[in-house]
């Protein structure tokens, strides 16, 4: 009766499709085998759904994908038409919330999208507008709740692949936030509309308020368009009045005998509102709680434990972020975003439980996702620390550019003017634009300090578009002071911000995040000068067809490995790393640095300490294996590590003891600020790196300091920087090996050989003077010299 009910269907033949239908429902429980009552009594609920559509019967149709959806909550296609109904029947909150549900099920559905838009545009032009950029679809003749409903009857009779799989987007603040963390690490997930737009539309709702009372929805809406106008704490309040009515509505219904299933997925979807919200405000305790608030108002929903997860995570509650992420999996397992953070969330702890069939399972799932055209629930930066082949790491980093290209694509700003392609006249200098949300208290600026003041201004104008608000710190200060140019552009949409520098005839913008936390890729995307630069900010390839060029050097780019990279390669003649030790932590070199003793951190004054300031989540089983057998045959050493985060202690203390060490061997200390911590890492011996993805700042900070580093390079960038820096400093061929034997062999080596070891610390002391690699004017030289090639 399913396949006569979908041809019916397929042939316009609505009033025989129900007929069917009708039928295959009286006799289900006869005919079909037991293992398959359910999917063929669903297959029935969808198909009736879709004919009272089709016959304008919203009503119903509404009821028949209900049933659908109690049945088989993780149904994008039940979801999807369920909202189309909603939207006819005028309830256009209801609808929203889930075409978001739909899309989150499955997020590569152009038809959902674009009815989603459609419904959008009849509140809210400014979020339709952002929803349609990840659709790329023309705002106009979209009419909502057909194309996807017809796409079920194909899903009823065994074809399952709906939608087009070349996109991915991700939920606006409109009904359910974003599942995991990975909207604030690719800023090209939102489309950020004119900001007169969003202001109009906030005085719109202001007006209706003078008029009469705003309902529960329109507090909602006005939250979710202050929150797009920067107005952080206005759209708390407003979400904070939502709550107050809803619950009002919830219990007036209780009492008048009615049901309160929808009140309370509307209070969810609400709390999930303000929880973002009170994050981005700098509130993340109360947006934790709000979240927790949203899993006990829907505590079947999957999503739901995913936001709540992501929350903890980024508060550091890793241990918590991982029960309620195995939550949301165990509700539904096939959840790929949930699952990859899951694993991110395990790294940062050393779970290792399980760890090579969890990495062959999330490989699987990638690869998949790539072959669907799907964007990879493994984000780039987390890729870097995973045991991935290069290809794959590649691979993901160009679905991520090819998604920026497409949504910049969308935002229909059409190609902006260049300088011309020439050689610079005498007197003209070389505009060099550096975009970053990372100009304030942050290691980039840490590094980078000295840079902007140091070009010469005979050569180079120097640009700098702050993509975050001033932090107040003296970071920000003094780039803004040190720059040509300079402009915080953090409440900019993104065409605004590309097209800026356009007008400003830059010949070189230089995008210092990459793929993290704040970026604004799209504005790459736009192509707003002739030549577009990866550089400091991640230390991976972007990937095909973003950005021109990345800034490597010679060792951690070597012409075999250019494969693995998707930009052309412009090497610098030492180390690409840049840093500001010299100007930054001058007291260190001068010997002036208050530096605590061993003993007040828990370290033998008489020992070999060893040691790896690196975050925990760089530490893998294979280098625990090789510190470990080093730890068994030097009796006298300890392993000094960083409590970062704290919840990895026990878990690293528990498998050390399973590889034969004592866990009081192995130290910890919690993190101190930057000159602490550089002062204090010239209380190590050694510093053993982490081989898969390498110490940056942090080799930085253990060289100038004095400590000798013992690094292996393998073949990604990111397990190769702690060699380039190495190899700067004149000292490659005694801190660089070659294998893991070699890397074992020699930490050994200079555990037990005391002379050996204070030779080359010696020798390390003495190469901070002078050698390139601390040397920040001529790194900045150099780098000048190769922006004009």
């Amino acid at each position: 009766m399913v396949l006569k009910a979908s041809q019916a269907y397929t042939s316009g033949n609505y009033e025989a499709c129900l007929e069917h239908c009708m039928i295959g429902q009286s006799l289900l429980c006869v005919s079909a085998p037991q293992s398959h009552h359910r999917r063929y009594q669903i297959d029935l609920l969808l198909l009736t759904a879709v004919a009272y559509f089709e016959l304008g019967q919203y009503a119903k149709s509404v009821a028949y994908n209900d049933a659908a959806v109690v049945l088989d909550p993780s149904l994008p296609e039940a979801q999807a038409n369920l909202a189309s109904g909603l939207s006819r029947l005028g309830q256009l909150d209801l609808a929203i919330m889930y075409y978001q549900s739909a899309l989150r099920l499955r997020p590569t559905t152009v038809a959902v999208q674009t009815s989603l838009a459609t419904v959008l545009q009849r509140r809210d032009r400014r979020e339709a507008g952002r929803v349609h950029e990840a659709a790329m679809l023309p705002e106009s003749g979209v009419s909502d709740g057909t194309l996807h409903s017809r796409q079920l009857s194909q899903w009823a009779s065994g074809n399952r692949h709906l939608g087009d799989p070349s996109l991915a987007t991700a939920p606006g603040a409109a009904a359910f936030p974003p599942s995991s963390s990975l909207a604030p690490a690719v800023a090209a997930r939102r489309c950020q509309q004119d900001s007169e737009v969003e202001a109009g539309a906030v005085q719109a709702y202001h007006l209706g308020a003078s008029q009469r009372p705003l309902s529960s929805e329109e507090r909602n809406d006005l939250g979710n368009a202050l929150r797009e106008a920067g107005r952080g704490e206005e759209a708390v309040a407003q979400y904070v009045a939502c709550l107050h009515l809803l619950i009002s509505e919830a219990a007036q219904a209780e009492a008048q005998g009615l049901g309160t299933h929808t009140h309370a997925r509307r209070q969810s979807v609400v709390y999930s509102n303000l929880a973002s919200m009170l994050k981005l405000v700098g509130r993340a305790r109360e947006g934790i709680m709000c979240y927790q608030n949203a899993v006990a108002l829907q505590p079947g929903e999957a999503e739901g434990h995913a936001n709540l997860a992501a929350a903890l995570k980024d508060n550091n509650q890793h241990e918590e972020a991982i029960a309620a992420y195995r939550q949301a999996l165990a509700l539904r397992p096939d959840f790929p975003d949930a699952f990859a953070n899951l694993v991110h969330s395990m790294q940062c702890v050393c779970d290792w439980h399980d760890r090579p069939s969890i990495f062959q399972r999330l490989i699987a799932i990638t690869e998949e996702e790539l072959a669907a055209g799907c964007l990879p629930s493994v984000q780039p930066f987390h890729a870097m620390a995973y045991p991935l082949s290069p290809d794959l790491a590649l691979r993901i980093s160009s679905a991520y550019a090819g998604h920026c290209l497409r949504a910049a694509a969308a935002l229909n700003v059409g190609p902006l003017p260049h300088p011309a392609r020439e050689p610079l006249a005498p007197g003209r200098r070389l505009r060099i634009a550096y975009v970053s949300s990372d100009l304030g208290n942050h290691p980039l600026s840490h590094l980078m300090g000295s840079v902007f003041g140091m070009h010469d201004r005979r050569l180079v104008e120097v640009f700098c578009y702050a993509l975050s608000a001033d932090d107040g710190s003296p970071w920000r200060a003094r780039i803004r002071a040190d720059a040509d140019h300079f402009l915080d552009v953090a409440k900019w949409p993104s065409p605004s911000i590309a097209r800026r520098i356009s007008e400003d005839g830059i010949h070189i913008a230089v995008n210092l995040n990459g793929y993290t936390r704040g970026a604004r890729s799209e504005v790459f995307a736009l192509r707003p000068a002739p030549i577009g630069v990866s550089y400091m900010g991640f230390p991976a390839t972007t990937g095909r067809g973003l950005m021109d060029y990345i800034v490597t050097d010679k060792v951690v780019t070597p012409d075999h490995l250019l494969g693995c990279y998707g930009e052309a390669v412009a090497r610098m003649p030492h180390s690409y790393f840049v840093n500001d030790h010299r100007r930054a932590h001058g007291d260190v070199l001068r010997g002036a640095a208050p530096t605590p003793t061993r003993t007040a951190l828990g370290l033998p004054e008489d020992g070999v300490v060893l040691a790896c300031a690196n975050q925990l989540y760089k530490i893998d089983p294979g280098v625990l294996d090789a510190w470990c057998r080093v730890l068994r045959a030097a009796p006298r050493t300890v392993l000094w590590l960083l409590r970062f985060p704290a919840s990895g202690e026990p878990r690293l203390r528990a498998q050390a003891a399973a590889r034969g060490v004592h866990p009081a061997r192995l130290v910890f200390s919690d993190v101190a600020p930057k000159p602490a911590h550089v002062a204090r890492c010239a209380l190590a011996d050694l510093v053993l790196d982490t081989p898969a993805c390498n110490a940056h700042t942090t080799a930085c900070d253990v060289l100038w300091a004095g400590c000798p580093l013992l690094t292996l390079p393998l073949e990604r960038m990111a397990s190769r920087v702690a060699a380039s820096l190495a190899c700067a400093s004149g000292l490659g061929g005694d801190m660089v090996v070659g294998s893991m034997a070699e890397y074992e062999a020699r930490a050994l080596e200079l555990a037990l050989d005391a002379p050996k070891r204070l030779a080359l610390r010696a020798a390390v002391c003495r190469a901070r003077g002078s050698s390139p690699l601390f040397d920040t004017r001529r790194w900045v030289s150099d780098f000048e010299r190769m922006m004009l090639r």
